[in-house]
């Protein structure tokens, strides 16, 4: 995907990312993380990405951040993604925001890359406790993302 996005760094393993997120409020440090969730499915990964905490060494998913860089920062993702599929490629992606709003985030940055990625990938969403194939337009609560094997 050449979209424009942050300049990424793999972390301690091939399912950590991190990146620096530029905007009014200067540098802020986001972490990608690919966690494996075998209690969900042997091929489950769910994605989180958050803020780092220097002084925890944790990274935070609930900070709002609000840095004016928001498409870049999905575009970021969305490349992590097809970065970490292409190394597991039989994985399930299971993408879910920390609120309703950044679920939102989420669907609009799979609705505008859409065009993009619905040849390489199978997303679900979840709606009423129903995994459905997704649509623009639909608003879902969690997505799935698949690699479509060829």
């Amino acid at each position: 995907m050449e979209w424009e996005r942050y300049d990424i760094e793999e972390g301690r393993d091939d399912r950590t990312f991190e990146f620096c997120s530029y905007g009014p409020k200067g540098l802020i440090r986001k972490v990608i993380r690919f966690q494996h969730r075998p209690e969900l499915g042997a091929n489950v990964y769910n994605l989180s990405l958050g803020d780092y905490e220097e002084h925890t060494g944790l990274i935070d998913d609930s900070i709002v951040s609000n840095n004016g860089d928001y498409t870049k920062i999905l575009k970021s993702v969305a490349w992590t993604v097809d970065k970490f599929v292409n190394s597991y490629p039989r994985a399930i992606i299971l993408i879910r925001g920390s609120t309703a709003s950044r679920s939102r985030l989420y669907q609009m940055g799979i609705a505008s890359a859409w065009p993009e990625i619905k040849d390489r990938y199978e997303i679900w969403g979840r709606r009423a406790n129903k995994w459905l194939s997704f649509e623009k337009g639909v608003n879902y609560e969690e997505f799935l993302v698949v690699k479509k094997i060829s």
